[in-house]
């Protein structure tokens, strides 16, 4: 069994609060993929017929694609909670706080934070409630559009809260 652990958002807007899901949303995230730079660009080439291999562009850096993540999460809470929390997390996704969709992703347990995502989707859910409450499974899809800016924390004074999500090196 994997242990559960939050992942913290924030939108892109100026003054926009960072969301705990364990606290805004009584979820935790179960699986999350460790990322980096997945797959380049393709490189603008030329096929010449008549000499061998291509004639390929090939730059000092190269650019890498945008990509998706799917993360797994699990809301637990009391009989009947599970549609409210649940509607309020994807509606904070899909804007309906007024206050866009461009994300700031980070994630405690791989260290990984990323800007410019959006979310894509949610599927594969699992409905169990017994007399203890309500426990969903489910994936939620984001497309990270910046495949390589590094985003970081900022912590409160205390450590104890993340204030902000930043550029590293910020």
């Amino acid at each position: 069994m994997v242990e559960g652990y939050s992942i913290f958002f924030q939108k892109a807007i100026s003054g926009a609060k960072v969301k705990d899901l364990v606290a805004e949303w009584s979820m935790v995230c179960t699986d999350f993929p460790f990322e980096l730079y997945p797959e380049t660009k393709d490189l603008p080439k030329r096929d010449w017929p008549d000499q061998d291999g291509e004639d390929t562009f090939i730059p000092d850096v190269l650019p890498l694609k945008a990509y998706d993540i799917e993360a797994g999460l699990c809301y637990t809470g009391g009989m009947g909670t599970a549609y409210t929390k649940i509607n309020s997390f994807l509606n904070y996704l899909i804007g309906e706080d007024g206050n866009g969709v461009d994300l700031k992703i980070y994630n405690p347990h791989t260290k990984i934070g990323r800007k410019n995502l959006y979310f894509s989707g949610a599927s594969d859910y699992e409905y169990h409630s017994d007399g203890n409450g309500d426990v969903i499974l489910f994936k939620v899809k984001f497309r990270v559009s910046d495949p390589k800016t590094e985003i970081v924390p900022i912590y409160n004074v205390d450590k104890t809260t993340i204030e902000e999500l930043v550029i590293k090196g910020t």
